[in-house]
């Protein structure tokens, strides 16, 4: 059958629920496009796969053909639906579907801001938020401004803020004549409004202060007063598999503001990973709103990332949360006895943007062909997310089966200490006063 031929088939009744005759279809728009590799960096050398997919040796997986079956049944638009898996060994394309048009990926554009974030700043940066006392202390007040310096801590927390407060009684500040005044963008409690966060800590910290807060640009702040208290954040690697485990849109906004904001992680993508221009669009580092990959492209950055832990010698484990076993957005999905720990992935759900989104990418593990990158776009056409999520997880579970069972690599039950982010309070002295931590918590999907 000519190309011609093959591109009339798109225009086909559902009734004739042929997958094979898809599948023709997605190999044949798949052999026209290839991602553009680049050398000049070890990011992007670590992300180069196969640059054109050999249509002699693919062979698509019987899986592959069910969930195409089973996205006709319902009703869907298989074009709304993406998939590039390929065996992590080898980079040997395992199932392909629209592989190369561009898709919403949700909270998975948080993989990039975490890889951005670290290959700039290191696994083990920690970042620092330092209070100062501008006037005297006398009988419990501080006769001035609170100011506090942000470091741009994507975690900063409530407990951060109360032990904030125990510190600053310590030193004898219950009160505050003058303001809170937050000097650069800060966070508390995962909310991205720099005003709303200093309420919360002021609140929180059971200080009183006589007068509301105000912010003040880093560019034009002249410092004074000295410093009375610092919290150290625990390290960006921690953070990152927080981040990724509970899909905080918060944290991975404050944490793109270190890399240039969505830009920086777009241009990241481009200059360090290899991506094409024209199929990456960022709007929000968080995955929020409007923002576009490609599934090959998704599947070009996870293998950056793997190149880039292993250089480290870190496991997928680190940044990213294990199905059915990790706290967080995955706890429930992969859960059963044959895959539970077999599956390490990022979500990503929209209910309303592009008329609802359910995305998927990471690394599973077989047991006959061992690890295989995958990303999974679905896009919902203003119906159940949930629902479509299901079948996108069966897909992937049968996938598994067919090739030799799920290798339930990470099958252990206890919870990761990781999972829990550490940070440190310190009076000017270097004095280690307390230890905050965010516990586990459960977010939705």
């Amino acid at each position: 059958m000519d190309f011609v031929g093959v591109t009339r088939m798109a225009k086909f009744d559902v009734s004739m629920r042929a997958p094979a005759a898809l599948l023709m279809l997605v190999v044949v728009f798949s052999a026209g496009c290839s991602s553009g590799a680049g050398t000049r960096a070890s990011l992007i050398s670590a992300a180069n796969g196969r640059t054109s997919i050999d249509l002699a040796r693919y062979r698509a997986p019987r899986a592959l053909s069910r969930f195409i079956d089973r996205l006709v049944a319902d009703g869907r638009d298989w074009h709304q639906h993406g998939i590039y898996i390929e065996s992590l060994r080898d980079a040997e394309p395992i199932a392909i579907l629209n592989e190369h048009n561009e898709f919403n990926p949700a909270s998975v554009m948080k993989l990039a801001t975490s890889l951005a974030a670290l290959h700039k700043l290191g696994s083990g940066y920690r970042f620092r938020t330092e209070f100062r006392a501008d006037g005297e202390i006398h009988k419990g007040d501080l006769l001035g401004d609170l100011v506090l310096l942000s470091g741009g801590d994507p975690s900063f927390s409530i407990s951060d803020a109360r032990r904030v407060g125990t510190a600053l009684r310590r030193i004898g500040i219950r009160r505050v004549t003058g303001r809170l005044i937050i000097v650069g963008a800060f966070t508390c409690n995962e909310n991205s409004d720099t005003l709303v966060s200093a309420g919360v800590l002021s609140r929180n910290s059971g200080i009183v202060f006589k007068n509301p807060p105000q912010l003040v640009d880093p560019q034009t702040y002249q410092p004074r007063g000295y410093q009375v208290a610092a919290v150290e954040s625990d390290s960006l690697l921690r953070i990152v598999q927080y981040l990724n485990a509970f899909s905080v849109n918060s944290m991975a906004e404050m944490l793109a503001l270190h890399v240039g904001g969505p830009a920086g992680v777009e241009r990241f993508l481009i200059e360090e990973i290899g991506m094409p221009r024209q199929s990456v669009f960022i709007s929000h580092a968080s995955g929020l709103d409007i923002n576009r990959l490609t599934p090959r492209d998704t599947v070009k950055l996870l293998r950056a990332m793997m190149g880039w832990l292993d250089r480290h010698q870190l496991p997928p484990t680190s940044v990213m949360p294990v199905a059915g076993r990790d706290a967080g957005t995955l706890r429930t999905r992969f859960a059963e006895t044959e895959f539970a720990g077999s599956v390490v992935a990022k979500t990503g759900t929209l209910y309303s943007t592009d008329a609802g989104v359910a995305a998927l990418a990471g690394i599973l593990y077989t047991r006959d062909y061992g690890p295989l990158l995958f990303a999974v776009y679905d896009m919902a056409e203003g119906r159940r997310v949930d629902h479509l999520r299901r079948i996108q997880d069966q897909f992937l579970k049968d996938l598994m089966t067919e090739f030799g069972g799920a290798d339930n690599l990470y099958g252990d039950p206890a919870p990761r200490a990781g999972l829990r982010i550490e940070s440190r309070v310190r009076l000017a002295s270097g004095e280690v006063v307390v230890q905050a931590g965010k516990d586990d918590r459960r977010f939705p999907g």
